[in-house]
């Protein structure tokens, strides 16, 4: 890939000109519009001709081990490494959840005393970024180590989100960044609802803490993408690789998807429809993991974008680089603040199981 040539210059736009052209961006993520490259030429109203563009990456279900040679954690180190010198500045990373494949003990003690673990592989591979980067906690992040190939949910919930909260420097369990004018919005779909019934692991929850906060925020108006691990229940997710043999996203009873008939979900909308529905014309995107494809769909107008895994891949994507084959399982989320609208870059690179 080539080198950039450094930042796109800035021309902060107001927050009510950037909403007032939203309404293409949900084409633009889905590839209907032309791409838009660095240095394209800008609105008619922009005297400098050239668009304001920022980009970040979204990566997701690194599953990562205690050995630094196993095979994922090459993939994630030579994903930090094209990353870094990716053809467009990337200006900060986002992590779509299960960081590690699991943990070998339930005592956050442990890893004050042993640093082989795959939790300070994280740590190590993160620090290789050369810039930010912000993760969400997947199922897998709350697994410990059982006999066999099995893996077990730990038991104390809170003292594992509390062991990765302190390693990775979060801010909390969910949190906002702000950037250029634009927020994420980053969630945690692993938090027990008090209205239903079952644990979140492979079907994901929020919690009413977690979605009274998340209301707060999207009640401002501004901007914004959410990321969090689980999938929303949406056909083309519900249908992907061997997903339609069981439920495995946040619920969504008004799908009427055969897989959720007799089981506990069959009746449950998780709230976090309801807020996205109400709050759609200023949600710009929203990336997913957990299903280990690049699946796109769409959510009253809202693109929902589920990442590859990084680590334990299906489809196995790769592109060429110098010659040489290595992991494509990122999206590159470009976001033209000049024209209002978001688009993958990398769209053309992407097979998407939809």
């Amino acid at each position: 890939m080539r080198d950039h040539d450094g930042p796109l210059p800035a021309q902060p736009r107001s927050r009510r000109h950037f909403l007032r052209d939203l309404s293409a961006a949900t084409l633009v993520a889905s590839g209907v519009l032309p791409l838009l490259g660095a240095g394209c030429k800008g609105s008619e109203d922009d005297d400098t001709g050239e668009d304001d563009i920022f980009y970040f990456a979204v990566i997701t279900d690194l599953h990562l081990h205690d050995d630094p040679e196993h095979p994922n954690n090459r993939f994630m180190a030579q994903t930090v490494e094209i990353l870094n010198g990716f053809e467009v500045p990337i200006d900060f990373v986002v992590l779509g959840g299960d960081l590690v494949d699991e943990l070998p003990s339930e005592d956050p003690t442990y890893y004050d005393t042993y640093d082989g673990t795959a939790l300070h592989r994280l740590v190590e591979l993160l620090d290789g970024f050369e810039m930010p980067c912000h993760p969400v906690l997947g199922n897998h992040d709350y697994f410990v180590q059982a006999p066999g190939f099995e893996n077990e949910l730990v038991e104390d919930g809170p003292a594992r989100e509390a062991l990765f909260t302190e390693f990775l420097g979060l801010p909390g369990l969910w949190y906002a960044v702000e950037h250029r004018g634009v927020e994420v919005y980053f969630l945690n779909s692993m938090q027990k609802d008090a209205r239903v019934s079952w644990e979140p692991d492979r079907v994901g929850s929020f919690g009413e803490e977690q979605l009274t906060w998340l209301e707060t925020q999207l009640d401002r108006e501004v901007p914004c993408f959410l990321v969090f691990h689980h999938p929303l229940a949406l056909d083309n997710a519900v249908e992907a690789g061997l997903a339609f043999m069981f439920p495995f996203e946040v619920p969504r009873a008004e799908g009427n998807y055969d897989k959720y008939q007799g089981t506990e979900y069959e009746d449950w909308t998780d709230p976090i429809y309801a807020l996205l529905s109400a709050h759609a014309s200023h949600v710009l995107g929203v990336f997913v993991g957990h299903s280990h494809w690049f699946v796109q769909d769409t959510f009253e107008g809202i693109p929902v974008l589920n990442t590859d895994s990084v680590g334990n891949s299906i489809t196995r994507t790769a592109i060429e680089v110098d010659g040489e084959e290595r992991p494509m399982r990122y999206h590159i989320a470009a976001c033209n603040l000049t024209r209002g609208t978001f688009e993958v870059y990398n769209l053309d690179w992407i097979e998407y199981d939809s």
